[in-house]
């Protein structure tokens, strides 16, 4: 059912809007409130809010509540843009770059966030990571596979207000980490020299522990991700988004915990932490066909 409706999605989506190669200006990076309070207006048409909607020059946005606003990332823009419920007869404007990356696959790939945001949306008193729930840290479920390399480790659990201590322990039993103490439900590590082979991550908080394996291989091991996700004419953190989505999708989530290291510096961002509290809390992210 929830594929269902990511793909209905999708495909009202690309009935609404123009194709993606017309030349984007920009893209919706947050807004307030549900998405359901606000109108973009495209070539006579009506296109869903959502995070990491496309914007192209002449659409114009309507906030339906006297609170509405929407941040805008504009290609010609070095900061974000706020627009309010006051520019609502104001298009929107600015110079498309000359190649543009909004593909199908990118739009599509970006556009699997938006179950998990809406979500959050309505929950506004609580978030996927609530203290209410019980202590769990499902990154570690299934086996988790990460790159190699001189690199800090992001982890994350269920239940932020738990104290945990994290220990990692290769398979011959050196330990990287001993008991580092985490809190606020994310830790990250010091620069750690990951070697490829087997390692045991565990987070424990009181009697409660939960461990899983990690296999560290080769970077090139990994998926490569499709050449749309990786073009540099990309914003960076877009890309990183794009990158992670797709790669959380791939062998059953086993790349869960790769995923996040690439998003874990742009949790500043709020399609970076949605998608961030959707790994943490082991959903199933899947790429609209």
């Amino acid at each position: 059912m929830k594929r269902l409706a990511v793909l209905l999605f999708w495909f009202l989506v690309q009935w609404a809007a123009p194709s993606l190669a017309a030349g984007e200006i920009g893209y919706v990076e947050d807004f307030y409130g549900l998405p359901s309070r606000y109108i973009v207006r495209r070539g006579g048409q009506e296109v869903p809010m959502r995070l990491c909607l496309p914007l192209y020059k002449d659409d114009s946005i309507e906030a339906l509540d006297e609170k509405g606003r929407v941040t805008l990332r504009l290609m010609d823009h070095l900061e974000p843009v706020v627009w309010s419920r006051a520019d609502k007869d104001t298009k929107l404007s600015g110079d498309a770059p000359q190649a543009s990356f909004w593909s199908d696959l990118m739009g599509s790939t970006l556009a699997a966030l938006s179950p998990f945001d809406e979500q959050k949306r309505e929950r506004v008193l609580t978030t996927i990571r609530g203290d209410g729930g019980d202590f769990d840290v499902p990154l570690l479920q299934g086996g988790q596979v990460l790159a190699a390399g001189q690199r800090s480790l992001t982890i994350g659990w269920l239940k932020a207000s738990a104290v945990t201590e994290i220990s990692i322990t290769a398979k011959d039993g050196h330990k990287l980490v001993t008991k580092a103490k985490g809190t606020g439900g994310l830790w990250v590590s010091p620069v750690l020299n990951l070697k490829p082979g087997q390692y045991q991550v565990t987070v424990a908080a009181g009697s409660n522990e939960a461990s899983g394996n990690v296999d560290v291989v080769a970077p090139g091991e990994l998926p490569k991700a499709p050449d749309e996700l990786m073009q540099a004419t990309v914003p960076e953190p877009l890309r990183h988004l794009a990158q992670a989505i797709w790669l959380s999708a791939q062998a059953g989530g086993r790349y869960r915990l790769e995923a996040l290291q690439l998003i874990a510096n742009d949790r500043g961002t709020r399609p970076a932490a949605v998608l961030a509290e959707a790994l943490i809390a082991g959903k199933t992210i899947e790429m609209p066909k």
